[in-house]
């Protein structure tokens, strides 16, 4: 039932309101009164009434008073004024303080039929508003994750201008700070014959990788995993830790190796010139890989256990040659067919892109750079950085 509390400083008006129509028609019940504006207040917020029957008039705090600090605690309730005809300016004034409606005295019941009658109307539009924002809540809620993948989705295929890409993040909350990663995996056919061969559900395979990134990044509380419409799956997520960052990649490779028995091509970047440039390095990396897409199966392997083994001061092409059971000679000449690089000349270019990357935290020294690279020299390193970049670490980390 709805709730009315009356409050008048006339016991004869109130005992009249009370009894003026039969309350249990419009299925209210009355919950309270109230002689002055002070025991008013404190009744209506103990009882929180859906309507008020208010005398303009009262002592102590008068109904204006009493309007204003309702309106200073957010009361939602429908307030009905009851003015005497030498009120009524108190009332064209209630009016402006947002009352429902007010009634003159002596109050006619076919007049308070009329105006409780409106007032109930409005306080089923306004509960059947309510439901339907509780509903809609409801399904946002259940269905907030979907809803973020296809907006994501939406921005990296070029659907949503920045204008409303701004307007998505502040609707969904989304805030990465200043150091943004994103990391794009593909699986290659490829470099999954083996699996191809047996038509493994490639479908049902992406699907078990974006859970492995998912369990992998459980502990995060900013972070979006989706497949784009290209079947890449991305990860954007906020950076907390560099070297993690950048360690990860490779860890991933690892498992989805270990325990999906298949091959993919991961890249990522890390995003801190703003959130409107996510695009922008996205499509850099799907470019990326289209590139890497175009080798042939024996040169993206070698390229692949470069870049997961790069940080070791002694890698090798008998290394490669050994895992892949092939000759050196022979992957030297595919390398640099393929790529136009000879082993060490790719080696020292992935090294010197990794190094650049790391230096992203201008808070990590130049010789712990070099070491997490592969160089167990920091001068050879130096060297190798100015014949690749043009300039020095230092001068590249002051750029920063």
């Amino acid at each position: 039932m709805w709730k009315l509390v009356v409050a008048d400083d006339e016991p004869k008006i109130r005992r009249g309101l009370e009894k003026i129509l039969n309350w249990n028609e419009f299925n209210i019940e009355i919950v309270g009164e109230a002689e002055d504006g002070e025991i008013a207040l404190e009744v209506i917020k103990e009882k929180n009434p859906d309507i008020i029957l208010l005398d303009i008039n009262m002592p102590f705090l008068n109904g204006l008073n009493l309007l204003q600090k309702l309106k200073d605690i957010n009361n939602k309730s429908i307030v009905i004024i009851i003015s005497g005809y030498d009120d009524f300016l108190y009332a064209q004034k209630a009016l402006q303080l947002n009352v429902f409606d007010y009634i003159l005295k002596p109050v006619n019941k076919n007049s308070m039929e009329e105006i409780i009658m409106k007032a109930v109307d409005k306080l089923n539009e306004i509960e059947k508003e309510t439901h339907y924002l509780e509903w809609v809540n409801k399904q946002l809620n259940e269905n907030v994750d979907a809803l973020k993948k296809t907006f994501f989705s939406e921005w990296l295929n070029n659907e949503l201008s920045d204008e409303q890409v701004l307007k998505e993040m502040e609707f969904f909350n989304i805030d990465f700070g200043k150091n943004i990663g994103l990391m794009v995996i593909k699986l290659v056919d490829k470099l999954n014959i083996e699996i191809m061969d047996k038509k493994w559900n490639t479908e049902l395979l992406e699907f078990a990788i974006a859970n492995l990134l998912n369990d992998k990044f459980k502990e995060a509380n900013i972070k979006f995993i989706f497949a784009d419409d290209k079947k890449n799956i991305i990860l954007v997520n906020k950076i907390d830790d560099m070297l993690e960052w950048i360690a990860l990649g490779n860890q991933l490779e690892v498992e989805i190796s270990k325990y999906l028995k298949c091959n993919v091509i991961i890249e990522q970047a890390n995003v801190s010139s703003g959130i409107l440039k996510i695009k922008d390095i996205y499509l850099n990396i799907i470019n990326r890989i289209n590139e890497k897409k175009k080798f042939s199966p024996m040169a993206l392997l070698i390229i692949k256990y470069i870049e997961e083994n790069y940080y070791s001061n002694d890698l090798n092409i008998n290394d490669i040659s050994d895992k892949l059971e092939v000759t050196s000679s022979y992957l030297s000449k595919l390398l640099k067919k393929e790529t136009g690089s000879s082993f060490i000349d790719y080696l020292t270019n992935i090294r010197i892109k990794k190094a650049m990357y790391i230096m992203e935290d201008t808070t990590i020294k130049i010789y712990d750079v070099a070491e997490l690279v592969g160089y167990s020299n920091q001068h050879y390193f130096c060297r190798a950085f100015k014949r690749v970049v043009g300039f020095s670490p230092t001068e590249y980390k002051r750029g920063k």
